[in-house]
């Protein structure tokens, strides 16, 4: 993992939409995921800013989500797929036909994640996984204990991620679970680029510099893949 500072957000979000526009002219039928959270909301800025110039063509790219709250879909305010929708797809030119969105409604979650996991190996891969990192140490909806080589599944979240995740919502819900890509599928990514900044993270932000690969610490996963990125503010 290459651990990188830089003097604000904004700096990172100018340096992830750099890497996501050189993967799209190499390759503009990538493979993207980007985390749904406030992390990304200078990322998401920057793109659509670049798109409107015309900058960036998202027409031939793919996209497939992260993780979403368990019960939850894109019709749901405050969920992961309407975050995402809101901040970012709606704005850019990702064919709706190349999007796809975990539904944590579905009457059947296990051939949800079985949908989801055959698309991305399909694909063939991600080609850019932009993450953001709980207060926790997440990945997605990988709470600490997640296994290095768990994969899409519906997982358990602990307190301090149910706490976390009502700051999204009007209305705070009772969280009770994920639906999420899993650790493996993070890690078998292209280009891994993990954003953090803020002073409410800056503890967490050090535990992960300190601390050795573990499973009590899910981002430090990024410990083992060499070339994975890690940049904060």
């Amino acid at each position: 993992m290459q651990s990188k500072a830089f003097p604000d957000a904004a700096s990172i979000a100018v340096a992830a939409a750099d890497v996501i526009c050189k993967q799209l002219e190499e390759k503009p039928d990538i493979l993207i995921c980007i985390a749904a959270g406030h992390s990304s909301l200078p990322l998401c800025e920057e793109l659509i800013a670049r798109y409107k110039k015309g900058a960036v063509d998202f027409s031939k790219a793919h996209f497939i989500a992260m993780d979403e709250w368990l019960y939850m879909n894109k019709t749901i305010s405050g969920s992961c797929s309407d975050f995402l929708v809101k901040n970012l797809l709606s704005h850019v030119n990702f064919p709706e036909n190349q999007v796809r969105l975990f539904d944590g409604l579905a009457e059947d979650t296990a051939a949800e994640c079985a949908s989801v996991k055959a698309l991305i190996e399909e694909l063939g891969g991600f080609d850019v996984m932009i993450l953001g990192m709980g207060m926790n140490g997440h990945l997605a909806l990988n709470d600490p204990g997640s296994p290095f080589d768990s994969t899409v599944r519906v997982s358990e979240i602990d307190e301090v991620t149910k706490s976390v995740g009502t700051k999204y919502f009007t209305d705070a819900p009772a969280l009770s679970g994920g639906i999420t890509i899993g650790l493996k599928e993070i890690c078998a990514s292209r280009n891994i680029i993990l954003i953090v900044f803020g002073e409410h993270k800056q503890e967490i932000i050090q535990k992960l510099i300190d601390s050795p690969a573990t499973p009590d610490l899910p981002a430090s996963v990024l410990k083992t893949v060499e070339d994975s990125k890690f940049w904060y503010a």
